[in-house]
């Protein structure tokens, strides 16, 4: 799991998408990301691992909606069918879609992003 997250966080720091996994702990300046992942336990006969990675993006302001669809177009140019072979493994990671989501408070935006993953490791 932990190869397959940092195969997705290097591919979000060369587009310059403020992410950090699990919790943002910088200080707050939008729009930025925050990432969480899904890993199936099974195990295909190929030995390939699957699961899904989301992005949840928060931003505030003028042009706060639009931020949050530009990071989304962004997002799915890197992943739209994103294969890379480095250390004896193979990643896939494909962009799933992306969605704005009500945040609850007024003003702050909110999106979700879903990228679905593959993962095979050689011999």
């Amino acid at each position: 799991m932990v190869s397959i997250l940092d195969f997705i966080s290097e591919k979000l720091e060369e587009a310059e998408i403020p992410y950090e996994f699990g919790e943002w702990t910088q200080p707050v300046s939008y729009p930025y990301f925050v990432g969480s992942f899904d890993e199936t336990d099974f195990r295909y006969e190929d030995n390939c691992t699957a699961g899904t990675f989301t992005l949840d993006g928060w931003a505030r302001g003028g042009g706060a909606q639009l931020a949050l669809a530009e990071v989304s177009d962004t997002v799915k140019k890197v992943f739209a069918n994103l294969q890379e072979v480095r250390d004896n493994r193979s990643f896939f990671v494909r962009f799933g879609g992306s969605q704005p989501v009500p945040s609850g408070e007024e003003g702050l935006y909110k999106v979700t992003i879903t990228l679905f993953t593959s993962e095979w490791e050689g011999e």
